[in-house]
């Protein structure tokens, strides 16, 4: 090459580009997943690097993802599957182009075999470049993977690693297209959490999308292009069918490699994390100095890092409050760009930070980041009316879900500051222009206000505790359920159904605890504590059965 990057980098005991140059690659699963990190690490991110690089912002790394919007065709792009095992033509589940393990010296004829494979799917202008790489030698091995990746890179399709029948890692497939069958997930995954039923149409128009939305998000995308879907779902077939495998997928519009993997995998969804070039303007001091002083800045004067992120996902359950959280993150790291070593412990993606501010900034205008509304549109700015309405619709949109675990304290303190703007008479007349963009603030901010509130009800029945750590008592509970059912309920019905549907759940599943059943329902009372207990207990399950019938009327 010889490469810039990742010099220092050793796998096992061996350096990265010592051990891929070998001619019997063998390793665990785990090894060979070190090694191509970095291998697509450098040949993906760093070796497009320059000043105009488009860097990934840090909030699209946190989810919900949005949806991308801009190609950048002169980057890299790749999909690739890697089998811990010997390929086997036929029943692989997937249609690629197949090469042939040529051996150590390279078979002659195997070799003329996998280079006429290679030739005939690689765009007729990188064809001069495939001859100059692979001349007369074999094209399979994984030294000779190394050189053929920027090639790879250029095709539109994916590639297959898996081992030979030595053990050894090598490139066995090309123009490989990992199967989807979007519809069939789609539809199996809606009846599994029974938002689909056979023959009703309506309610598969109705949910269509959040289903859609939440399968790809579990897998660690938004609604987005063919090549990520495919690399999506096809991880999910693996998991099903018990393989040790590697899928990773880039994009020319997301510049972020994805790696879904069954190492280190929890239950039946792959193991999901992303790397990408960000900035660190969100670290705070003594976090840039560890960064400076380790030396992981790839680009000090920008402040750029590698940054990987992993992420832990959430089954989907009716009675959650936040049903639409599907991904969230789990870890935080940044890459050494020499030597491979992982620094963690650090907040690049400004989670940690204290929305007040950001807020603050947002609502007088000053905000400097970018956020996707709608999906549609990038704002980068909030200097006038409309777009700080459409900003901070999108921004709530965004953060809703770690809005709604703030304690009451945290989360008032933001109302305050955004209340600031939407009440100020200065600002009345800029904002009464676009009442489209306003009345949509407000109900975005009414929906983050009650997934926060009943957020807090569901952690006080579960824990008995509030944000502060103070017990409650069971009558307390009780009485706290009893008086925002009673005193909501109505407007809830009116406005905000599916937010009511969630605190009916809530107090439906508390009104069946066991100990409260067994402690005070299963004898008559004999102090005023437990007339208490059993008098608001029928009053709630007296609450709960009426606006259940009025959310069937409904």
């Amino acid at each position: 090459m010889p490469p810039n990057w990742f010099t220092q980098a050793v796998i096992g005991e061996v350096g990265l580009w010592e051990l891929l140059e070998h001619p019997k690659p063998g390793g665990t699963l785990a090894q060979v997943t070190q090694a191509l990190d970095l291998l697509h690490l450098y040949q993906g991110l760093l070796a497009p690097y320059d000043q105009d690089y488009p860097l990934v912002e840090a909030r699209e790394l946190i989810p919900p993802f949005d949806a991308p919007l801009i190609e950048y065709r002169d980057l890299p792009a790749f999909s690739m599957v890697a089998l811990d095992r010997a390929l086997s033509y036929q029943d692989e589940g997937l249609q690629y182009d197949q090469l042939f393990p040529e051996g150590d010296p390279p078979d002659r004829a195997l070799a003329a075999a996998n280079r006429a494979a290679l030739r005939q799917r690689m765009p007729r202008n990188l064809r001069p470049e495939l001859e100059n790489i692979l001349g007369n030698s074999g094209a399979t091995a994984v030294r000779q993977y190394v050189q053929l990746l920027p090639l790879l890179m250029s095709m539109d399709r994916g590639h297959v690693l898996a081992r030979d029948g030595e053990g050894q890692w090598y490139l066995g497939g090309v123009f490989a297209s990992l199967p989807s069958d979007l519809d069939g997930e789609i539809k199996r995954f809606g009846r599994r959490i029974g938002k689909f039923t056979p023959g009703d149409n309506r309610a598969y128009a109705a949910n269509r999308q959040f289903v859609y939305n939440f399968l790809m998000e579990q897998t660690g995308f938004p609604v987005t292009g063919e090549r990520h879907t495919s690399a999506a779902l096809f991880a999910r077939r693996l998991m099903r069918r018990r393989e040790n495998f590697i899928v990773k997928v880039m994009g020319h519009s997301d510049r972020t490699i994805t790696t879904l993997t069954s190492l280190g995998s929890q239950g039946r969804l792959p193991r999901v994390e992303k790397t990408a070039l960000v900035q660190t303007a969100d670290c705070n001091k003594a976090g840039l100095q560890r960064i400076s002083d380790g030396g992981f800045f790839v680009d000090p004067k920008r402040g750029v890092v590698l940054l990987r992120v992993r992420y832990v996902q959430h089954a989907y359950h009716p009675a959650n409050v936040l049903e639409d959280r599907a991904l969230s993150v789990a870890s935080q790291e940044i890459v050494h760009p020499q030597s491979g070593e992982a620094l963690g412990g650090l907040d690049v993606l400004g989670l940690s930070l204290d929305r007040v501010l950001v807020l603050q900034d947002i609502v007088r205008g000053e905000h400097t980041g970018t956020i996707v509304y709608r999906g549609l549109e990038r704002l980068s700015s909030t200097s006038d009316p409309q777009t700080r309405l459409k900003f901070l619709s999108a921004w709530l949109a965004k953060h809703r879900h770690i809005l709604a675990d703030y304690s009451s304290e945290q989360f008032d303190r933001c109302l305050k500051v955004i209340y600031s703007y939407l009440e100020d008479p200065d600002q009345r007349a800029g904002m009464a222009r676009y009442p489209e963009y306003y009345q949509e603030l407000r109900d975005t901010l009414n929906e983050a206000k009650w997934a926060h509130r009943l957020r807090l009800l569901e952690k006080l029945v579960k824990n008995r505790t509030d944000a502060f750590g103070r017990q409650f008592k069971h009558v307390q509970i009780l009485i706290i359920l009893t008086h925002v059912v009673s005193q909501e309920g109505e407007d809830l019905a009116a406005k905000h159904p599916q937010q009511l549907d969630k605190l009916l759940t809530i107090c439906a599943g508390y009104l069946k605890n066991p100990y409260l059943r067994r402690r005070y329902l299963s004898k008559d009372p004999r102090n005023t504590i437990e007339r208490e207990v059993v008098g608001h207990h029928r009053l709630l399950t007296t609450l709960v059965e009426r606006y259940h019938q009025v959310l069937e009327q409904r």
